[in-house]
């Protein structure tokens, strides 16, 4: 211009597009630096939250109806965890997150949002970039469509090979009804991609649907058994296709790699009928009897809804206790991802503290609340796990005396482990003479194949969606395109946009 100034051009409008839009990773980020930077009582007042005793932290979650992410204040109320969280389209909601306090951990990994309670927090030794989370601080890594996992330990991948069940649950993460089918070389291709970008998967779960419906099912264990990148071989399953012995007797010659992880939520026609919509406890015994006659290592899998059968609890453990090859029963309280028939109340949900009460009030073990500690691998509130030495006809809890300290460093981000590391941990810090001769005999005495475990897994979804969880998720599923991704992540997020319909139809595989 002749006056030497200059103007700068105003942005055209375009007319009639939307904005462009905001990946997941940039709002995620923004989120959490807007959370890094409010104190409690800002976060307590931006956030509505109500009858608030303690805040504990902000994290960013969920919105229950839209699932969009947004803002959330974990705080307490009562004795009781509670997750507030904010949508500007849907406005305030509550979710009861642990129902006893006691139980509720932050955790180092914390970084999404801001922590409060620092007294709270519980230290998980570092792996890689996961103890500090995968990215700088503040943020959460994305993948454009997912948090990248690429940092973390996978302690244990679920592969999907089918979407196609035998049985139509009422309470079904992955709302199993195809009849679609992972080819095998599909599958052998993700579990070597797998491999070289982990250096070494622990465990491989090779699920569905029901991954027994696959008409490749056992050319996949065999490649499975056959790789030493690969420490355990697990296969979910409701025991449907295991009704002839013959079938059963198949996983005999994989039994030093394999675990059968059998579907056994309840004893009663009641609680099944409720939970499956079948009633297969009769065929379950028999598969266990079979099983543990076989040698074959099982893990039963409860599941387990508010009022339908938490009071048959005990009697899984005691079914348990009673087949030696039968290592672990793992608890699930139900979460409201996929198909969900039950009813629903967000502030009345089965926490871990519930469960872990039920197992001390109904399993005839000799145990206490206290026994259950975390499982020192993504979060501490992920997954508590009890441990028992089972030997000369007798069942005592040995995490009394094990040296948690020490086990935190030698256990952490370990699914797998052998006679002298479990031996190196059952110690104590107990100066009673008593509980130090029984901690020498116990770390002289144990075997990995003594070992009895009880686990409790509270998988989150859209109410209790935690991000400081996801980004330090160690339980991984493979998407369509075979990629890790966090479970809990995937189920909530993204299961119904990742269709299976690239995949053939079973009749295809079988021409």
């Amino acid at each position: 211009m002749a006056d030497g100034n200059t103007t700068t051009p105003k942005k055209k409008l375009r007319l009639g597009m939307a904005p462009a839009p905001v990946s997941r990773a940039e709002r995620i980020a923004r989120l959490s630096r807007e959370l890094a930077e409010m104190d409690a009582d800002r976060a307590v007042t931006t956030l509505g939250a109500r009858d608030v005793d303690r805040p504990l932290k902000t994290t960013v979650s969920l919105c229950p109806t839209c699932l969009a992410h947004v803002p959330a204040l974990v705080f307490e109320r009562a004795g009781r965890v509670i997750m507030t969280k904010r949508c500007p389209d849907h406005g305030a909601s509550e979710a009861l997150v642990e129902s006893d306090a006691r139980y509720y951990a932050l955790s180092n990994k914390d970084r999404v949002g801001r922590r409060f309670a620092e007294d709270r927090t519980f230290h998980i030794p570092e792996f890689l970039g996961a103890a500090t989370g995968c990215c700088a601080p503040g943020e959460s890594c994305d993948t454009g469509d997912g948090t990248d996992q690429s940092a973390n330990r996978t302690c244990t991948i679920l592969v999907e090979v089918t979407d196609a069940c035998n049985l139509a649950c009422k309470v079904c993460y992955s709302e199993s009804a195809g009849d679609r089918y992972l080819p095998l070389a599909e599958f052998q291709k993700t579990i070597l991609a797998l491999i070289e970008q982990k250096g070494r998967l622990d465990s491989v779960q090779v699920t569905g649907g029901e991954s027994t419906l696959h008409p490749q099912f056992w050319e996949m264990i065999d490649f499975l058994y056959r790789l030493d990148g690969v420490g355990k071989i697990y296969v979910p399953t409701n025991g449907l296709r295991l009704a002839k012995e013959e079938e059963r007797a198949r996983f005999a010659p994989f039994a030093d790699k394999i675990m059968v992880l059998l579907q056994f939520d309840a004893l009663s026609r009641t609680a099944n009928q409720t939970i499956r919509g079948a009633e297969p406890a009769d065929l379950r015994r028999r598969i266990i009897e079979s099983l543990d006659a076989l040698g074959v290592p099982m893990q039963l899998t409860m599941t387990i809804a508010r009022g339908v059968n938490e009071a048959e609890l005990g009697d899984v453990v005691d079914v348990a206790l009673a087949h030696h090859a039968v290592k672990l029963v793992a608890l699930q309280p139900v979460t409201w991802s996929g198909r969900y028939e039950l009813d629903m109340d967000p502030m009345e949900r089965l926490t871990l503290s519930d469960v872990a009460r039920a197992v001390h009030e109904r399993a005839r073990l000799r145990m206490r609340r206290e026994d259950f500690v975390p499982i020192p691998c993504s979060h501490p509130n992920c997954g508590w796990i009890t441990v028992f030495l089972r030997r000369f006809g007798m069942v005592h809890n040995v995490v009394r005396y094990v040296d948690m300290e020490k086990a935190m460093e030698r256990v952490a981000y370990k699914t797998l482990m052998s006679t002298s590391e479990i031996r190196e941990v059952v110690g104590t810090d107990d100066r009673s003479v008593i509980h130090k001769v029984a901690g020498w005999i116990g770390g002289r005495l144990v075997k990995s194949t003594d070992m009895f475990s009880i686990a409790i897994k509270p998988f989150m979804d859209r109410h209790s969606y935690d991000q400081d969880r996801i980004a330090s998720c160690c339980h991984h599923i493979t998407d369509t395109q075979g990629r890790a991704r966090s479970f809990c992540e995937y189920n909530a997020l993204d299961r119904r946009s990742d269709p299976w319909s690239r995949f053939p139809r079973i009749e295809e595989l079988q021409r």
